[in-house]
């Protein structure tokens, strides 16, 4: 079902659509590791065009709970263009990160003159929507093992890069990141994650995770 949900040329073709076509309308603005991505506007659409960040909500006592990961090609402030108020999501960079912003008078003309380009955001929305519901269907009817390997799976499919028949995540990501992503504490991804490794379904490497074996994971979910 996750391969349907996040068909890989679809998935492309948004990427390629927002790096060639949208983000050269906008403002450039590079951020360091870890550097919270402040716009000072109310609306505006936001394309990852170098790095990666991570979308995040926060409780009042800095309790954190990730969303989803982006990579270059991929948007954010979207939805709060389309329908207006704030979601209050900060924006973090992983590593250096360079994003383009365009205003909303440039997203205006742009919906104008390309109407393709409400296909893309409303792409990037429903993307996200599902990856939110997975996230929520884990956390409430899933076992600290299943969460993991589910939460694996679908990274390894919203950024597919195979290298002899294994499946590499390519944002790199701490025990405390996935944690935060999973919404379990980063005791019990440790765990889990050394569970899968001595059974040799993955591996990790300079932070990066591997799946050697993506249907042994599969049959953990």
């Amino acid at each position: 079902m996750y391969k349907e949900l996040f068909d890989e040329k679809r998935q492309n073709k948004m990427q390629r659509f927002f790096l060639d076509v949208v983000s050269p309308l906008g403002n450039f603005y590079t951020y360091n590791k870890t550097q919270i991505i402040n716009i000072d506007m109310e609306y505006f659409v936001a394309i990852v065009t170098k790095g990666r960040l991570k979308h995040c909500l926060y409780n009042n006592n800095g309790g954190q709970k990730v969303l989803y990961f982006l990579k270059p090609g991929e948007i954010f402030g979207e939805t709060d263009y389309f329908a207006g108020g704030n979601l209050n999501l900060t924006a973090i960079a992983m590593e250096s990160t360079t994003i383009s912003v365009l205003p909303i008078e440039i997203i205006d003309r742009l919906l104008y003159d390309e109407p393709l380009a409400y296909s893309y955001f409303i792409h990037s929305i429903t993307r996200k929507y599902r990856i939110s519901l997975f996230q929520m269907s884990d956390l409430l009817f899933n076992p600290s093992k299943s969460k993991v390997a589910s939460t694996l799976y679908r990274l390894s499919l919203q950024d597919i890069n195979i290298e002899n028949e294994k499946y590499i995540i390519t944002t790199p990501m701490t025990h405390e990141d996935l944690s935060h992503l999973i919404g379990c504490s980063r005791v019990t991804v440790t765990r889990v994650l050394k569970s899968l490794r001595m059974d040799g379904v993955i591996s990790i490497n300079k932070r990066k995770i591997i799946i050697n074996d993506i249907n042994k994971l599969r049959s953990f979910i």
